[in-house]
């Protein structure tokens, strides 16, 4: 087989995918990083109010906490749970929607398979297992910046700025709770396609 009709199953992080990543670094990150300038002062425009609106030396802490999540999750966390089987609970949040435009999702694999006929993510057991663990890795980076999403939003609600705190909140629920169900569903369906590959040797 020629290098140019290997099988790929490594997700592509260019072409499509720029749009998404674009789109959650410009669209949360960047105003979640704006927020904290301008809650710092020197940066703060000057229609906003005056004052000192930093948070004490307790906001660490929380920071510290939220960032451990990466170390302290339990394997367990990310077992498939029952309630999680069908699939269907995720399917009715949309989640397949979300899939379409989500990085390395639908859109981006059919605009690879346009130049590549040969590519495809899931290609054996071992990419299956490979995959696995990225959909591990990336739910561990979402739940960081989701628990440092909801200190940022509660800290805008506390010191008033309940347009930031709207915002920061609606942009976490798109930048991150929709890719850690999206994880959790294709957790759950890569766990089928193993299941059915281990009863059909069992029959052989």
């Amino acid at each position: 087989m020629s290098r140019n009709t290997q099988l790929s199953h490594d997700p592509p992080t260019h072409g499509m995918n720029i749009f998404p990543f674009a789109s959650m670094a410009g669209g949360w990150l960047g105003p979640l990083l704006m927020f904290w300038l301008y809650v710092w002062g020197p940066l703060r425009p000057f229609a906003y109010p005056p004052g000192n609106l930093l948070p004490g030396w307790w906001f660490c802490f929380l920071v510290v906490g939220c960032i451990s999540l990466w170390w302290v999750l339990p394997s367990v966390y990310f077992e498939v749970q029952r309630f999680e089987r069908t699939g269907r609970v995720y399917e009715s949040l949309g989640v397949l929607l979300f899939r379409q435009f989500a990085p390395n999702g639908d859109l981006a694999n059919r605009w690879e398979r346009r130049k590549d006929p040969y590519f495809r993510v899931i290609r054996g057991r071992r990419s299956v297992a490979d995959f696995l663990l990225r959909t591990e890795q990336s739910e561990r980076g979402h739940l960081v910046l989701f628990a440092l999403g909801i200190a940022s939003a509660a800290w805008a609600l506390g010191i008033g700025w309940h347009g930031w705190a709207i915002y920061l909140s609606l942009g976490n629920i798109v930048v991150n709770v929709y890719p850690i169900l999206l994880q959790r569903y294709t957790r759950n369906r890569l766990h089928v396609v193993l299941n059915r590959e281990r009863q059909r040797e069992g029959k052989t």
